[in-house]
């Protein structure tokens, strides 16, 4: 009779045990699960397609207004007078052939990628979306108009410097001076570069964070770059000035910053912060 029940009590004891692993582990699988990124379902094809549109015509209408109000007034946006002489003509007189893309010619582009897929994401994405596409077009737009106006600034300083240090170097035959005096705005150039971008960052994340009450602490990305083509191109004419390498690279500048209208498009928020303030307004 004793070891009878001796067995029933252990019996009873290891259901018990089992019982209370089982549920540590049920609770173990739910806070795992909470803590898992919850991912947003990501923008389709189409979608991305449209976005991609919606850049390119805030690039093209922003390039149409540079070409409008410019100093030398040859330029015409009445399709009848550009296309006279056929397409070949048309190019070789067009704007987008022809124009030098300095600070104003980039950040105006910039602007019209950023307002393009500023648009695009309010139209196609959920309305929730919203605040994560100006958070992101302040990031982006900072992120093309700041390095090339450090770009832009520190390569004439350097030139400046080139000129009273080594003046006429520049026009030497020799080889090695030459060179040398191309050293100053070239270093400016790469400073100007990563500066621009450092401080960018910088700048348009505490920018964020005082607007929309949000530290969202965002790096900078892989996809930033592409709008830094026009800082290269800006350097490299300082290393060979009227290089057509360099001039046929530049023609794609406008290619290369529509990347920002399609990223602000694109753009989601974050669901892990949103359930977290979910949480918190539930628990108040």
């Amino acid at each position: 009779m004793e070891v009878c029940t001796n067995n029933n009590l252990m019996n009873m004891y290891n259901v018990q045990q089992q019982k209370a692993v089982s549920t540590t582990n049920q609770s173990n699988d739910v806070v795992s699960t909470s803590q898992k990124p919850l991912l947003e379902e990501p923008t389709s094809n189409k979608k991305k397609i449209a976005i991609g549109i919606f850049s390119a015509l805030g690039v093209a209408a922003s390039m149409m207004l540079l070409a409008k109000f410019d100093k030398s007034k040859k330029y015409s946006l009445n399709p009848a007078k550009i296309f006279k002489n056929g397409l070949k003509e048309a190019w070789n007189n067009s704007y987008l052939k022809n124009s030098d893309y300095k600070s104003k010619e980039i950040i105006t582009m910039g602007a019209g990628s950023t307002l393009g897929g500023l648009v695009a994401g309010a139209l196609l994405d959920k309305k929730e979306n919203f605040q994560a596409k100006k958070r992101e077009a302040i990031v982006q737009f900072t992120n093309i108009s700041m390095p090339i106006v450090f770009v832009e600034g520190l390569s004439n300083a350097g030139k400046y410097i080139s000129s009273k240090i080594m003046p006429n170097w520049d026009k030497s035959s020799s080889f090695l001076k030459k060179a040398t005096s191309k050293l100053p705005p070239v270093i400016g150039s790469m400073g100007g570069l990563m500066a621009g971008m450092y401080i960018g960052n910088k700048f348009s994340n505490k920018l964020n964070e005082v607007i929309f009450k949000k530290k969202d602490d965002r790096p900078i990305e892989v996809t930033d770059f592409s709008a830094h083509i026009d800082d290269i191109c800006v350097a490299a004419t300082f290393v060979a000035e009227n290089n057509p390498l360099t001039k046929l690279v530049s023609r794609f500048i406008p290619c290369a910053l529509m990347v920002a209208g399609n990223e602000i498009g694109s753009k989601k928020e974050n669901l892990v912060d949103k359930s977290q303030t979910n949480n918190q307004i539930s628990n108040k």
